[in-house]
């Protein structure tokens, strides 16, 4: 049935479960809500098609050209959620309370979905607006964007059309974000060797190992970063996960952290391995014997672009129209748009929905901001 308002489409996307899979070990679970707004997107008449991710459920493209001969702008926001666990609510629900639609995804990123989508609808009985529009749903955002780098990889040549900016969806409490950190993520293995309890001096601890490679990374990595961006702030680092022994009674003969690195705009996401494992190198010099591995997990691209692009001038001037905020800003979060920007493309991301609201145990939309996104989203379909 064909959602009366961006409400009701927006609380039928939050009862859709999308987490993803890389977090439920689950195929394809944006696969259902792309049927959603693939059918709802066919009812407003226009026009949608999916393109497939290699190991994913397919992107999905709908499209309004409104002449020939004009430019076409994208606006792209993602169908994957993460995690549900720990919610204060049913993750699933979609119900109304205090003016706010509950539910995992609500904020991020299915608000910005719904927005866009009801943009689009009302927009397209006018046949002046002076762009066509893209609107690409994307998955695996939340993990190793899958869909922005086949989009890019893969379909940006065979589009028939090259666009001349994306706007990213995402909340931001449509303020407008032109550059990003970036992410490379990476784990250290370090490896034991195992021996019954009793006897330990038999083997070797892979934790007190793992001891020493924190307190260098600590000290001789995380503690000297230096880069900065006036806008991103400065460059990030923190060990978060980290898995080690079988059983109480044994020597642990393997122990493994996961950390995170957020790279400002003019660091390489390439260059952080070696940069921790030339740090890590003093280790083996000290003690020959210890052992460990660092490997890449995602790398991620900051978002780093000319802020006079005219696309990014464009959707400013629009937003000073709008009498909106339309101070460039800077995060430390990362999007689709560092996919995006490094294939050429400038963007910007904005949305509603406060980003603090994103991840959390009682995530949420306000209807007020949804509509208000709605009309943000017509008019810079309309102007820029």
């Amino acid at each position: 049935m064909q959602p009366e308002s961006s409400k009701e489409f927006l609380t039928e996307l939050v009862k859709i479960p999308s987490v993803n899979q890389y977090i439920t070990q689950k195929p394809c679970p944006e696969a259902p809500v792309g049927n959603y707004i693939k059918e709802t997107a066919l009812s407003f008449g226009l026009q949608a098609r999916f393109l497939e991710v290699p190991g994913c459920a397919p992107n999905l493209l709908v499209t309004k050209e409104f002449n020939s001969r004009n430019p076409w702008i994208i606006f792209a926001s993602h169908m994957d959620t993460v995690s549900a666990d720990g919610m204060d609510f049913d993750p699933f629900c979609g119900a109304e309370k205090d003016g706010r639609i509950l539910g995992r995804g609500a904020c991020d990123d299915k608000g910005c979905i719904a927005a866009s989508l009801w943009a689009l609808k009302e927009l397209q009985p006018e046949n002046t607006c002076k762009n066509n529009i893209a609107l690409l749903f994307t998955v695996d955002e939340e993990q190793q964007r899958s869909g922005a780098l086949a989009f890019c990889q893969t379909y940006l040549s065979a589009l028939g059309f090259k666009p001349s900016g994306i706007i990213v969806a995402e909340p931001t409490s449509l303020k407008p974000i032109v550059a990003h950190a970036g992410i490379g993520h990476f784990s250290v293995n370090v490896k034991g060797k195992s021996a019954h309890a009793s006897t330990p001096f038999k083997g070797r601890s892979a934790i007190k190992d793992m001891i020493k490679v924190i307190d260098v990374l600590e000290k001789d990595y995380i503690g000297k970063l230096a880069a900065t961006d006036p806008l991103c702030g400065k460059a990030q680092c923190s060990i978060n996960m980290i898995n080690g022994g079988r059983q109480i009674n044994a020597v642990p003969d393997e122990c493994v952290i996961h950390v995170d690195r957020r790279v400002m705009p003019g660091e390489k996401t390439e260059e952080v391995i070696p940069e921790v494992e030339k740090v890590l190198e003093k280790l083996k010099k000290s003690d020959p014997l210890i052992s460990f591995t660092v490997s890449p997990q995602c790398r991620d691209n900051p978002l780093h672009q000319d802020l006079n692009h005219p696309f990014i001038k464009s959707v400013l001037n629009s937003l000073t129209k709008q009498g909106l905020d339309a101070a460039p800003r800077g995060a430390a979060f990362a999007t689709d748009a560092g996919a995006f920007s490094a294939a050429g493309i400038p963007c910007v991301v904005i949305g509603p929905g406060e980003a603090g609201m994103c991840h959390t145990a009682n995530e949420s939309m306000g209807i007020n901001e949804l509509e208000q996104g709605v009309k943000v989203f017509k008019a810079l379909m309309r102007d820029i």
